[in-house]
């Protein structure tokens, strides 16, 4: 039997199976697609995901750096730039539009924007991505709970509270009974605002015009089965719990951290971590006299600046040191300003390191010290 004559038998047995563009995913995906079950982040939602996410942290970084400038023209320590706080939620908001509010879009965007602020240099240092996943699990719980409405009230009044939220949580770890409650109670209100209108009308807006363009043909709306919408009850209960806890243990681990050691770094030759216990202390006299908390004079004990920079050794013999606070706070001197000063210390108290700056400004005595970096003189 010719070779051709067994290639047609074959072919013409009935029991062998023949391929069937179903079979063949590069021919019919179509066919082979109704099969599968579709995931319920689909690709084009985790691409708006990670770009808006990265343009915002990237965004949000200098906004930060512009609230500090603030900060440091009105002379207060923090509060300053409350009222730019919406434009760090205007992200989160878009993104979850865009999503077709999807549950866990915000958290995760929130997260993720986080870590980009921290990577892009954010002042606040690792403090942003609890900052940052706060604002976006404060939108997904409250839009949770109101099984994730289109109503543009609640969208905004949840964007004001994921913007008070940054207030609040900065109280919690970082709280100082020297600040007036009212001046508290102030910025709060100026976040709420800034997060309601840059929050949750602004981006409304704009959403509005993207959905009126052809911006967003691509993107089409799913509809869910009776099924479907029914596990989605079980699944935003599972969400709420995990959210709630991974939240309460990041801020219970920073609340316990140690508050009581500073980092030296910058251009020095010799890098360490000051304990305060490590150093001879000195006692002075001062007045602290701010815009916000005034102080009767009193005595404070601590270590001089110098001492702490002559263990490291800088690297030059003019530049400024900069004590920066975990939120981002921070108050520059040059050499000659601490050269054997010792009115220019590092404190302890039951809050954590401060600073004691005798005849400077109630600004310049920051509380919660993390680093002090030395840089070179411009």
């Amino acid at each position: 039997m010719s070779s051709d004559e067994s290639t047609k038998e074959q072919i013409q047995k009935p029991d062998q199976k023949r391929e069937t563009p179903a079979h063949i995913p590069w021919i019919r995906p179509d066919l082979v697609r109704e099969r599968k079950r579709e995931p319920y982040f689909e690709t084009s939602d985790l691409v708006i995901i990670a770009l808006f996410s990265g343009l915002g942290g990237i965004f949000s970084t200098y906004i930060g750096y512009l609230a500090n400038l603030l900060n440091s023209i009105f002379g207060i320590p923090f509060g300053g730039g409350q009222f730019l706080a919406g434009l760090h939620i205007f992200w989160l908001v878009f993104i979850y539009l865009l999503t077709d509010r999807k549950v866990g879009v915000t958290f995760t965007s929130g997260v993720l924007k986080g870590f980009v602020e921290f990577f892009a240099g954010n002042a606040h240092g690792l403090l942003v991505v609890l900052i940052s996943s706060t604002q976006g699990f404060v939108i997904e719980l409250i839009l949770i709970v109101f099984l994730s409405t289109k109503r543009k009230s609640i969208i905004a009044a949840a964007a004001g509270i994921a913007g008070l939220s940054n207030v609040v949580l900065q109280q919690v770890l970082f709280f100082n009974s020297q600040i007036p409650i009212s001046f508290i109670a102030l910025i709060g209100v100026m976040s709420f605002i800034s997060g309601c209108i840059l929050g949750g009308v602004f981006p409304l807006s704009v959403y509005y015009v993207f959905n009126q363009s052809t911006a967003l043909k691509w993107r089409k709306p799913r509809s869910l089965s009776p099924r479907y919408r029914r596990n989605i009850k079980v699944i935003r209960g599972m969400i709420i719990a995990i959210l709630l806890f991974a939240e309460v243990s990041i801020v219970v681990l920073l609340m316990t951290q140690n508050r009581y050691s500073i980092e030296i770094t910058g251009e020095v030759y010799n890098p360490y971590t000051f304990y305060i216990d490590d150093f001879p202390q000195v006692t002075i006299e001062a007045q602290l006299v701010g815009d916000v908390t005034v102080e009767p004079p009193q005595n404070y004990t601590g270590v001089p600046v110098y001492q702490i920079l002559q263990r490291a050794q800088p690297k030059i013999e003019l530049y400024k040191i900069t004590l920066r606070a975990p939120d981002g706070y921070s108050v520059t001197f040059n050499s000659t300003e601490i050269d054997h000063n010792e009115y220019i210390m590092i404190s302890s108290s039951n809050r954590g390191l401060r600073i004691v700056a005798a005849d400077y400004p109630g600004n310049y005595w920051i509380y919660y010290i993390a680093t002090i970096s030395v840089q070179r003189l411009s």
